[in-house]
């Protein structure tokens, strides 16, 4: 079973149109950080250079007189490199390379067309990598927003490590900019160096992995999950159960896991009691259901699910620390009544379907063809863990990306025809 975890959006706006948050945003993030602090949605280090290049080359750019923003020119700089891949890599399919529709039979462009809106796809993975900039140190800002951001001495030392010409890269599209230059005079050594199907080399990797492990902003616990996750890999029969902590993580930071990943399990819950809402509700022919009616059995089965691991993130002895947000979802979600458990979980959708009075109605964002009963996810996530590096069951998202980041420096195989990691509710960073 997969969870739902918010805004992804790989080359179209339908996925975040049928996001729904249910207003639990603020214990997503806290979650999620808890478990792997800093590292927002990246999971390849591509990622990473394609946004920092995108800052630089937007502090170059605004030297010489242009004024795009950092959001403008690391969108392009992103686009490009997707589309280096699509066009040169056979990239169509897999997980690195988002805008397979939005650039299909586009040639000849050049960088101020690059950067007009609606270019490229509306969620780059910028969007996921801003948090992780900050963390890490290839950009620092006095907020969180991604235009504020200006590139550091060590985002230009990765750059320089990751083009391996001592900042050739860099001038290159700076100058292949100021001359308005159409893309099919980009040589294939830029090419290669955009594409995320091409890893970063060596030196870079091992830059940017001794910066992960730092111990500013949340080092420690990254460290342990690298350790946790090698000692996994190593024992390929090894199971796994919450009461055995590892010695790599220490108790508050294990507590933190399991913690989430029961509040995560009750979340997916929701939002498959709201599926077989919506399917029940597409076959009537009024498109309305009384709250006061008597439940179909596939509605009323998972909503005495949901009660249940509602109450058992409530009940459970280990948590230290609570999450207002968290805690006052569940308790709605363990309302032993029916009408009122429904009226609490419809109210936080408020997209998909609606309250009017005491009946459910079809919201904006309602399939009249019903949705799936088993759920309407956002797809963009690892689909398939091999069985050595087994994770469980809803634990955050952020240790499988961090798995794959692994896989990536090391420079072994990526998961690259499954979709990639989800880009959850709170990872945005615009």
């Amino acid at each position: 079973m997969n969870m739902t975890w918010g805004l992804c959006g790989p080359d179209h706006t339908g996925s975040e149109r049928r996001t729904r948050t249910l207003d639990i945003g603020a214990a997503v993030r806290e979650y999620n950080e808890r478990a792997v602090p800093g590292m927002g949605a990246v999971w390849y280090a591509k990622q990473l250079l394609l946004a920092t290049l995108g800052v630089a080359l937007a502090q170059a750019l605004r030297r010489h007189g242009m004024t795009h923003s950092n959001i403008a020119v690391a969108n392009a700089v992103e686009a490009l490199g997707c589309y280096f891949a699509l066009t040169h890599d056979n990239g169509q399919g897999d997980s690195r390379v988002r805008g397979s529709e939005k650039l299909r039979g586009k040639a000849g462009f050049d960088f101020k067309t690059l950067c007009k809106p609606g270019f490229y796809v509306s969620q780059p993975m910028r969007m996921g990598s801003g948090q992780a900039l900050l963390a890490l140190g290839l950009v620092h800002a006095q907020g969180e927003r991604f235009n504020a951001f200006a590139c550091t001495d060590f985002g230009r030392e990765f750059i320089n490590a990751s083009s391996e010409d001592d900042g050739a890269l860099l001038e290159t599209l700076v100058q292949w900019a100021l001359r308005g230059r159409a893309v099919g005079d980009l040589k294939p050594g830029v090419r290669k160096l955009l594409s995320p199907l091409h890893g970063l080399p060596a030196a870079a990797c091992a830059l940017l992995s001794r910066r992960i492990d730092s111990g500013a902003d949340g080092g420690e616990r990254r460290v342990a999950i690298r350790r946790w996750l090698a000692a996994r890999h190593a024992e390929p029969a090894q199971g796994f159960d919450w009461r055995l902590r590892p010695d790599a993580i220490d108790p508050e930071h294990w507590n933190d896991l399991h913690y989430g990943a029961l509040f995560f399990q009750v979340q997916d819950a929701a939002y498959d009691v709201l599926n077989a809402l919506e399917q029940h509700l597409a076959v009537l022919s009024t498109l309305r259901f009384r709250l006061d009616n008597v439940l179909p059995e596939r509605i009323a089965t998972r909503l005495d699910h949901l009660r249940q691991l509602a109450r058992l993130f409530l009940e459970n002895p280990m948590a230290q620390r609570t999450i207002t947000v968290a805690e006052a979802f569940c308790r709605e979600c363990a309302d032993p009544d029916d009408a009122s458990l429904l009226t609490h979980l419809v109210r936080r959708d408020d997209r998909v379907l609606r309250l009017r009075g005491r009946e459910v109605v079809p919201g904006a964002a309602f399939l009249h063809q019903g949705a799936p009963i088993d759920g309407d996810r956002v797809t963009d996530e690892v689909s398939e863990v091999p069985a050595h590096a087994a994770l469980p069951a809803w634990i955050s998202h952020r240790v499988e990306r961090l798995r794959c980041l692994d896989l990536d420096l090391q420079g072994l195989a990526q998961v690259s025809t499954s979709a990639n990691p989800s880009t959850a509710i709170e990872e945005v960073n615009l």
